[in-house]
């Protein structure tokens, strides 16, 4: 394909739907140098919003136009309508379209490669809580998927400017790297909640409850980062201690069924990097087993 010229910092970089992904991917790509010409939101507030921090930006509801003015466009939507939104855009052949998408392959983007564009996929490996978090780019892993070289090389450039760096992905890995991410991620915070209403039986509500624990997931977290697995996995399980494991599985039952159940499941599929630390013996492990599994 033939873009501009060499695709470099000065390509001019449209970003499409631009929630708190795409706003916080807009604002670190204008922060780290890049040439941000456009901008699309559908809020009149949020385009506002994008005015005040990107003044150079153009900053628009309208998808094409947007496009008409970018060598490169990201479509930063949820994966729902990624393929809806390339699809109502009349792309160029110059032009290098990229999804943000975990789960999503670049087929999304099937429409734009029928004009003779380049498609990619750029994933960062990152929560976004709010419209500025740009700062959290940093450190982060980009999954790229590709076949355009010159494209792919752009993008591993980008993530290192950024302050992360890239790893190649293909369609058929998407779906466990994706589950990857949000086990970590959005379920690691739902079942945080969970063991926050277990404090009920305290007479303490979730919101307290977090108060009290985020010391301790902090310090996970931090032993993660700093002793690896299995090192950083404390607890009962790791020291094969059935009694608190039975009265810790009665307790969740208690709670709820569907709460028991998660707690089974979460310990039965965790329960070999317990193993790996070489404390558990055999009978212990399916003394576990069957227990959780009754």
């Amino acid at each position: 394909m033939n873009f501009y010229t060499k695709l470099d910092k000065k390509t001019p970089i449209a970003v499409l739907a631009s929630g708190r992904l795409g706003s916080s991917l807009a604002i670190a790509l204008e922060k780290s140098g890049y040439n941000v010409v456009s901008v699309t939101s559908r809020r009149i507030e949020h385009r506002k919003w994008l005015k005040e921090r990107l003044p150079n930006s153009i900053i628009t509801d309208n998808f094409q136009t947007a496009s008409n003015l970018a060598g490169i466009v990201f479509i930063t939507s949820p994966d729902a309508v990624i393929e809806d939104i390339c699809n109502a855009v009349n792309w160029l052949p110059y032009q290098a379209v990229v999804h943000c998408s975990g789960a999503l392959s670049v087929s999304a983007l099937n429409y734009a490669a029928s004009y003779g564009s380049a498609v990619a996929g750029f994933h960062p490996l990152q929560t976004f809580p709010t419209n500025e978090s740009f700062g959290q780019l940093n450190g982060v892993s980009f999954a790229t998927e590709t076949e355009n070289d010159q494209l792919y090389e752009w993008l591993a450039e980008l993530a290192t400017d950024l302050g992360g760096s890239e790893f190649k992905i293909k369609s058929s890995e998407r779906a466990a790297y994706h589950a990857s991410a949000v086990m970590a991620c959005g379920m690691t915070a739902g079942w945080i909640g969970v063991a926050a209403e277990m404090w009920a039986k305290l007479g303490i509500d979730r919101e307290e409850a977090l108060t009290r624990l985020i010391p301790l997931i902090r310090a996970t977290v931090d032993a993660i980062d700093r002793l690896g697995l299995p090192s950083a996995m404390t607890g009962p399980f790791v020291r094969g201690d059935f009694d608190t494991i039975k009265m810790q599985f009665q307790a969740t039952q208690e709670k709820s069924i569907e709460t028991g159940k998660a707690y089974g499941a979460l310990a039965i599929a965790s329960l070999h990097i317990a193993e790996e630390q070489g404390t558990l013996s055999d009978s212990s492990v399916e003394a576990i087993r069957s227990l959780l599994l009754d």
